[in-house]
């Protein structure tokens, strides 16, 4: 188990940071920040400079609080290099193909890192070029099972399973629907092996997500209740946020507006409370009070109310974080898709134009899906001016710029 960085904690506490507050000034996660202070993770080098100067550190200093905790430290010699190569790939191939011995569990911390820095990239930069990588680490881990001891085994099915969830939604995110669904069951079959009821709720609840995104209603709702069963096992109060949220989902897909709604207020509660230490995961990061405010505009869309969705929306979307860049795209869609149903159009064209910008630069096929929705609507306004020029650029950029 890792060990607490006791000092680099209590250099930011005399900073004046609270966690939140150093992870907003260095554009991270506070979840990233807990992480490097409970010894799971250090922070990226190109961090150290910014990092030596918010806690008012040389970088010697700097250096040596974060070298108080170091997992390679203690390691054999021959996998010293192989340990501190957190975020190259080609080193847990080399660790994977070792066909004797123990599997050390600090390699697990290893993939745990380098799955953080693949989410990162994903919102940024979109799923093309990152689900080679991923799917690359899950014959990684599948390999190491067979030699792993049964308490490692156990860690290596939890991150396996968050690997095919994380392929899911990359292919999600390519118009990949089956490819993603099959990521999703493989993940699942793992979190059960793992046994983790944060892993296993999670994995249910973006399964329930991935069946609302193909319109399988029944399927959706029957998935998000599945997850909410893990509720009270849950330790992540995240994970936890995120069951509830789209747990409101399913209630406004079944009719139930009260059920919806307490659901929805019960996620931005948990969204906002302090984090604990119990999350070796960083799950459901995103899950913040801006993100679970944007799910409430989507369930007050479900239900039919389009005006309030969108003062929803446009409360938040405006200051919408920038490490989300790829997320900021399909909530526009869904806000364009909110103000073509309360007849806005001047709203529905500025949000529409924004959102293909982004779908077009991340190539989020799933952005796409939601413009088309919005198309559908706006082709029955007759002209009004913009909406034709929108309706022809979704009809022809999104499919031009994917022609291979």
């Amino acid at each position: 188990m890792a060990e607490r960085r006791v000092e680099l904690a209590d250099a930011r506490r005399m900073a004046g940071y609270t966690q939140e507050g150093l992870a907003e000034a260095l554009h991270v996660e506070r979840t990233t920040v807990q992480r490097w202070e409970s010894g799971h993770s250090r922070p990226q080098p190109y961090l150290w400079p910014k990092l030596a100067e918010l806690l008012d550190r040389t970088p010697a200093e700097l250096r040596g609080l974060l070298g108080r905790v170091d997992r390679a430290q203690h390691a054999p010699a021959h996998d010293h290099a192989d340990v501190q190569s957190h975020a190259h790939t080609g080193t847990l191939s080399q660790i994977a193909e070792q066909p004797t011995g123990p599997v050390d569990p600090r390699v697990i911390d290893t993939f745990i890192d380098l799955r953080e820095a693949l989410v990162a990239a994903d919102s940024l930069l979109g799923p093309g070029n990152l689900v080679h990588s991923a799917a690359e680490q899950i014959a990684n881990l599948s390999r190491l099972v067979s030699r792993a001891d049964p308490a490692t085994r156990g860690r290596l099915f939890e991150v396996g399973a968050l690997y095919a969830e994380f392929c899911g939604w990359l292919a999600d995110d390519l118009g990949k629907v089956e490819d993603g669904k099959a990521w999703s069951r493989r993940a699942l079959e793992w979190a059960h092996s793992g046994g983790s009821a944060d892993v296993t709720g999670y994995v249910l609840m973006r399964m329930s997500q991935q069946a609302q995104l193909v319109g399988d209603r029944a399927q959706a709702s029957t998935l998000a209740y599945s997850a909410m069963r893990y509720d009270t096992s849950v330790k992540s109060v995240l994970v936890r946020a995120s069951l509830h949220q789209q747990a409101a989902h399913a209630c406004a897909l079944d009719g139930d507006e009260g059920a919806a709604l307490s659901n929805i207020d019960a996620a931005y509660d948990l969204s906002g409370r302090e984090l604990d230490e119990r999350d070796p995961y960083s799950l459901s990061v995103h899950c913040t009070p801006v993100y679970v405010t944007v799910q409430r505009a989507a369930v007050l869309g479900t239900l039919g109310d389009h005006l309030r969705a969108l003062e929803e929306y446009d409360r938040v979307l405006a200051d919408w974080p920038p490490d989300f860049h790829r997320e900021k795209g399909l909530h526009l869609a869904r806000r364009t898709l909110a103000a073509a149903r309360a007849g806005v159009p001047d709203a529905a064209v500025e949000s529409g134009t924004a959102a293909l910008d982004i779908a077009l630069g991340t190539r989020s096929r799933r952005t796409m899906r939601e413009l088309a929705k919005s198309a559908a609507h706006m082709r029955t306004w007759g002209p009004v001016a913009g909406v034709e020029e929108f309706l022809e650029a979704v009809a022809t950029k999104g499919e031009a710029e994917w022609v291979h």
